[in-house]
């Protein structure tokens, strides 16, 4: 690790609860957590529980902007669903440190019975396309900027490959940048069983352990913290 210790001095992490700890699942690690000290690299992290990509890419832009070694600093962006949808609050709302806009997420499932009445809104394409611009927003500020980075999706990403239009979006998607972009860190703990528990899905000490050393094999594999 001396050569990437060499370049990176600080991971920047970003995502929601699916990358924090979970203190009532008496969980005290997380994917980030555990890739950062993996290599050895102090880490700075962004995630908040129950919110969504607009606000992924917003702070994490902001902390970028604030932060004078960019070219220092790997991100991990874990993506949650595209249901969820953020808006600035104005009462303090799990607050970050050193920033003052706060925030409140609300569900895009909330408008089914408008979506229904007025038969015009295809929330299959919406999802999809929220998701995929919120990917490539990160990914061509990550690229202008020359900073390191790695994705994968924590919640199901939704995408709908069957419509062309967003397999064209799909495909400028640096799939060397993004771990099992096809399958979700939710969907990898249902299906081996490592939940928190029949009342809370999120990962339990091994689903975290399990993903993140399929992404550190992915983050050597790629080189991702040698390339600036």
């Amino acid at each position: 690790n001396l050569l990437s210790k060499q370049m990176i001095d600080q991971i920047f992490i970003n995502g929601c609860s699916f990358n924090q700890i979970n203190p009532k699942g008496n969980i005290d690690t997380f994917v980030g957590k555990i890739v950062a000290e993996h290599f050895d690299i102090p880490y700075t992290n962004f995630a908040r529980g129950g919110r969504g990509n607009y606000r992924i890419c917003t702070t994490t832009k902001m902390w970028y902007e604030s932060t004078r070694s960019k070219h220092n600093t790997m991100a991990i962006i874990e993506w949650t669903s595209p249901f969820r949808r953020d808006y600035p609050s104005n009462d303090g709302w799990k607050p970050i440190k050193g920033y003052n806009t706060t925030w409140r997420t609300w569900s895009t499932m909330s408008n089914l019975p408008w979506c229904k009445e007025k038969k015009a809104w295809d929330f299959d394409q919406e999802h999809s396309l929220f998701m995929l611009n919120s990917i490539l927003d990160l990914q061509y500020y990550f690229k202008a900027n020359r900073i390191p980075y790695v994705m994968y999706n924590g919640l199901n990403g939704e995408i709908n490959l069957n419509f062309d239009d967003h397999k064209l979006l799909w495909n400028t998607v640096d799939k060397n940048h993004f771990y099992s972009p096809l399958r979700s860190h939710m969907e990898f703990i249902v299906d081996a069983g490592l939940m928190v528990s029949k009342d809370d899905y999120h990962p339990n000490s091994e689903g975290h352990q399990e993903w993140a050393q399929g992404l550190i094999s992915f983050i050597k594999e790629k080189q991702i913290l040698n390339k600036s």
